[in-house]
């Protein structure tokens, strides 16, 4: 067992346990009271219930060169200085503050990028890495392409050494040949 799988596992058995918490005191002080003054409670405490299970299909259910984009992203939250460019398809949106993302059923994954947000099904995609950009293409060539760009460049990103397997994953169509240089197994 690796180190990121340990790691995993105990963030795992973390979020649900905070999943129950956040069942439990919803029951217990929310669903009492259905009147209209607590619906925002109700919808923050939904949100919290969102955000556990995203972190858990993060690690269960999305594939290691979805997850290592996702989490080099999460380096850049509260980073005034780095930021995300996105072209989806033909349509490009220029850089912007990273927000986040979500993990919904089915692998569908949502990148929060300023007043944009792209979905993709993890998946139906193969992700070509460079330093300063991530392509996804898709293996149906009726979806369009996914180029997502970035301000801090993933070859000096501490995670690479995490994300060994990501080379010769079967989802990883390209990778720049000095990026993981190092950091393979």
């Amino acid at each position: 067992m690796t180190e990121r799988d340990s790691r995993d596992e105990r963030y795992i058995a973390a979020m649900e346990d905070l999943t129950q918490a956040i069942r439990r005191i919803r029951e217990q002080y929310l669903e009492e009271d259905k009147v209209p003054e607590f619906q925002s409670q109700r919808l923050r405490f939904r949100q919290f219930e969102e955000m556990a299970a995203s972190e858990r299909r993060l690690i269960e259910e999305i594939s290691p060169p979805c997850r290592l984009i996702l989490e080099h992203f999460s380096t850049f939250l509260d980073q005034p200085d780095r930021s995300i460019g996105i072209r989806y398809g033909q349509s490009r949106y220029s850089n912007g503050d990273y927000l986040g993302y979500s993990i919904n059923e089915w692998g569908h994954v949502t990148l929060k990028v300023g007043n944009c947000r792209v979905t993709w099904r993890d998946d139906e995609y193969q992700y070509m890495f460079y330093a300063d950009k991530v392509v996804l293409r898709a293996y149906d060539i009726q979806k369009p392409e996914i180029s997502i760009s970035f301000t801090f460049s993933l070859k000096y990103s501490k995670l690479l050494e995490e994300f060994r397997d990501v080379p010769g994953h079967p989802q990883t169509a390209y990778y720049q040949p000095d990026l993981f240089e190092g950091n393979r197994s």
